[in-house]
């Protein structure tokens, strides 16, 4: 693996990427004259053209003057994908995956270095996320199941001045196909590794002459990775006056799994003609899951910390002595946890059990109102309930231990007018409103720290939990213009502009914050202008300059009153230049985009430990033991302070930041049914409290590689009786990513950082004549290679623990489709 990230690295250098892309634009745009001469003495475009409607207009993916990465439904079976994140595979500087185990059904998306890793509601995706016409406001529920899809279109950059919610770093726009009434469908089973088993159908019908519609349905169910083992059974010597089960070590102490889930959804379309003119399309989807927690492995111990567990506040004399919190509960391997989700001092438990299930209903209608103008009407509502568990020490002791529930309603509601004048302008005129409500109730276990209730030290053994019910209202107007100008045939003039305004406000209620409210208001003014030039059939230029926003915030997490703060918005300028070309007949298809962001405002999380609280507001705090600097057993806090005992603290600050980078998306069919395709993306960050930070040894924000790509190859077999054989290899990589940034030891960085890693996935896919029938043998990870989706290192803020959340082993699967 290393030796590909070195060639990567000696292909780029240390050279502008900037200056890389704007060079090899202005290189290609010379050969382009030749080239296009070329294609069109040959034979008509080979490689399948993608329609895509990002602009909300339908248009070839190679004439859109954006950077734009369109996965089709063929491609998603081919590949295998059954859930979101893996989308981001196949997308140059994209990182999708699904976020730490204490965050439920989540998929952290971030694009050229934006986006958002925490599910609260007190933050917007910086990667937007649409359902069909349905703004989805928040991460959580965002790993959603591939069911049903036309295409996804992912949107690199700053969106806002054509359809639904301004979003600073980009879109996912995923497009279910829509109903024609002509009585088709399709079913498929899968069976796979860990006793996996999912069922897909869809059927496609006419209820009347204008009157269509499409079903979908989805199951599926598999076991988990990851075993959970009872520590007492496995380290008896180790296990102190830890509470013994009646486990048989004959079978390994397993008394679990971890990363298994049962699913089931369903969505249904209808598509209405009302007359030549106007068309309304309802929607409505339903999804559940119920499932084991993540696969959550304990990576690092911080034993300094560790040890106060085994002290005389959580063991008093003469209790039994439990073992002390230290590196003997850091498991073998990845795929081992000794989480047992309870206290044995308290009898404190918890169900290891996940659920999501989500209700949502939308109405669309489109009115054709003269032959040059055109509105769009979309209503949209969803109500989500998810509920968590997290045991974040990965023992049978209750260092960290958390469950949650979380309630969402929200609705939106947008109005789009387009049209064309003069046979040279296309314009689009809207209006967007959303309005959501949101309640967290979570029980916090966390009997290591110590928290204050009423002004006296709270560190009752028998209760060694606080109750959270932090509510979080949040609306959003904005109007929307976007004109695209034809100057010639082929140059071409883009402008738009977004207004937004944003209102937050969150109660917090529980033992340690009470009822202190956060009022964050904002607006901004966003736009964008572009031109492209259409040099040939074949060959597309286009830049463009665009603003982002992402509105302010706050401290979803306060540890005490002195936390709760809100935080400036965020707003970014973003650069762009792209070319698109079609080569050799169409043969060969290569784009690339250059891009550099300045963050001109980012907002960042700030960790450390602050001295314990024991008033309530107003006035300034008081501090519990506050002593003088180098008294005995005196402790130093973040904030300067000096006493005897601390908390963790949470906070939230701007901090500006660039980033630029080189993107490339290549097909080639040297010959007919021989396909390879790859991607590939660079980034090159700069931050002040990075690069400025001496104590910062990652050179990039959380969750963002500086490289990522993709390889794949595929050979379709046509034989004498019509059937195909096509088998198929697919390269995944990517460099590094950090969820921490601030590290003083190797070890530090080890528990924050997740290794490079490539995934190598292999299918092969027999179709019968006609296609009726498919078969598919598959491999997942196929040389077995043992890595990381992300890590979560807590001891920045004082606490003992660093997790990791493992990607799947090498698994197989086998699918029997049939489409009617």
């Amino acid at each position: 693996m290393a030796s590909h990230i070195g060639l990567k690295k000696s292909l780029i250098g240390n050279s502008s990427l900037c200056a890389l892309s704007l060079g090899a634009a202005a290189a290609w745009v010379a050969l382009a004259p030749s080239a296009a001469a070329q294609s069109q003495s040959q034979e008509e475009s080979r490689i399948g053209e993608i329609v895509v409607t990002a602009q909300f207009r339908a248009q070839a993916l190679q004439e859109t003057p954006i950077a734009i990465t369109a996965i089709t439904a063929e491609q998603i079976e081919q590949r295998g994908f059954t859930e979101a994140a893996e989308l981001g595979y196949t997308v140059p500087n994209a990182s999708f995956r699904p976020a730490q185990a204490a965050f439920g059904n989540t998929m952290t998306a971030f694009i050229r270095g934006i986006g958002q890793n925490d599910f609260d509601f007190a933050f917007e995706p910086g990667v937007a996320i649409y359902l069909d016409d349905m703004y989805h406001p928040f991460t959580l529920g965002s790993q959603i199941q591939l069911m049903d899809l036309e295409r996804v279109e992912v949107l690199r950059g700053p969106q806002g001045t054509l359809f639904g919610r301004g979003a600073i770093g980009g879109a996912i726009r995923y497009i279910s196909k829509k109903p024609q009434g002509d009585d088709t469908g399709s079913i498929s089973a899968t069976v796979g590794e860990f006793d996996r088993i999912d069922l897909r159908a869809s059927y496609d019908f006419a209820i009347a002459d204008n009157v269509a519609a499409r079903i979908t349905g989805a199951a599926n169910t598999r076991e988990g990775f990851q075993d959970v083992i009872d520590f007492t059974c496995a380290a008896p010597g180790l296990s102190g006056a830890l509470p013994r089960q009646p486990v048989n070590q004959a079978i390994g102490c397993k008394v679990g799994t971890q990363g298994g889930s049962d699913y089931y959804g369903t969505r249904g379309i209808l598509s209405w003609q009302a007359d030549p003119s106007l068309n309304f399309t309802f929607s409505a989807d339903y999804q559940k899951e119920i499932s084991e927690p993540k696969a959550d492995a304990i990576v690092a111990i911080n034993a300094g910390a560790g040890a106060a567990y085994g002290g005389s506040v959580f063991n008093p004399p003469p209790a039994p002595q439990l073992p002390p919190y230290d590196a003997r509960f850091i498991p073998p391997n990845p795929f081992v946890t000794y989480a047992t989700y309870s206290d044995p001092r308290s009898g404190l438990s918890m169900k290891p059990e996940n659920e999501f299930e989500s209700v949502s209903a939308t109405a669309r209608a489109d009115w054709e109102i003269t032959d040059a103008v055109a509105a769009a009407f979309i209503f949209a509502y969803a109500d989500i309930r998810s509920t968590l568990v997290t045991d974040a020490d990965g023992s049978p002791l209750n260092v960290q231990t958390v469950n949650g529930v979380q309630n969402i309603n929200y609705y939106t509601a947008e109005a789009r007018l387009s049209g064309r004048i003069a046979d040279r302008v296309d314009w689009t005129l809207g209006g967007f409103y959303y309005n959501g409500e949101s309640v967290n109730d979570q029980i916090v276990s966390i009997p290591f720290l110590s928290f204050v209730v009423d002004g006296v030290p709270f560190t009752d053994p028998s209760r060694p939990f606080v109750n959270a019910h932090n509510s979080h209202e949040n609306e959003n107007k904005s109007v929307f213009v976007h004109t695209v100008w034809d100057i010639t045939e082929q140059l071409s003039l883009t402008a738009g502009a977004r207004y937004s305004e944003d209102e937050k406000l969150v109660d917090f209620n529980n033992t340690r914050v009470r009822n202190p409210n956060v009022v964050v208001q904002g607006e901004s003014t966003d736009w964008r202008i572009g031109l492209d030039y259409q040099v040939s059939d074949d060959f597309l230029v286009y830049g463009s300059i665009a603003t982002g926003y992402r509105p302010g915030s706050y401290n979803p997490r306060p540890f005490q009153w002195t936390q709760v703060a809100a935080v400036e918005a965020e707003s970014s300028k973003a650069y762009e230049l792209g070319v698109k070309a079609d080569w050799f007949g169409g043969r060969l298809r290569t784009n690339l985009a250059g891009f550099y962001t300045d963050w001109e405002t980012r907002i960042i999380p700030v960790g450390g430990t602050e001295c314990i609280v024991i008033n309530q507001p107003p006035g300034p705090p008081v501090y519990l033991n506050p002593v003088a600097p180098g008294t005995p057993g005196a402790v130093t806090d973040s904030l300067g302070n000096t006493c005897l005992t601390t908390t963790s603290r949470t906070f939230y600050q701007n901090s500006p930041g660039e980033v630029q980078g080189f993107e490339a998306e290549l097909t080639w069919e040297p010959v007919d049914g021989l396909v390879f395709s790859g991607v590939y993306g660079r980034i090159k960050w700069d931050s002040p409290d990075i690069q400025g930070n001496a104590t910062v040894v990652s050179d990039r924000p959380v969750y963002v590689p500086e490289q990522n790509w993709a390889v794949s190859a595929s050979y379709t077999i046509e034989m004498e009786s019509g059937a195909s054989l096509t088998p198929r290899l697919d390269l995944y990589g990517q460099t590094e990513i950090c969820t921490g940034t601030i590290f003083t030891t190797t070890a530090n960085r080890q528990a924050s950082c997740s290794a490079a890693y490539e995934l190598l996935n292999a299918r092969i896919e027999w179709r019968s004549p006609e296609d009726k029938w498919s078969l598919a043998v598959g491999a997942t990870n196929l040389a077995d290679e043992t890595y990381f989706l992300n890590k979560f290192d807590l001891t920045a803020f004082g606490q003992p623990t660093a997790e990791g959340q493992p990607g799947a082993p090498r698994e197989w699967y086998v699918t029997l489709g049939r489409r009617f």
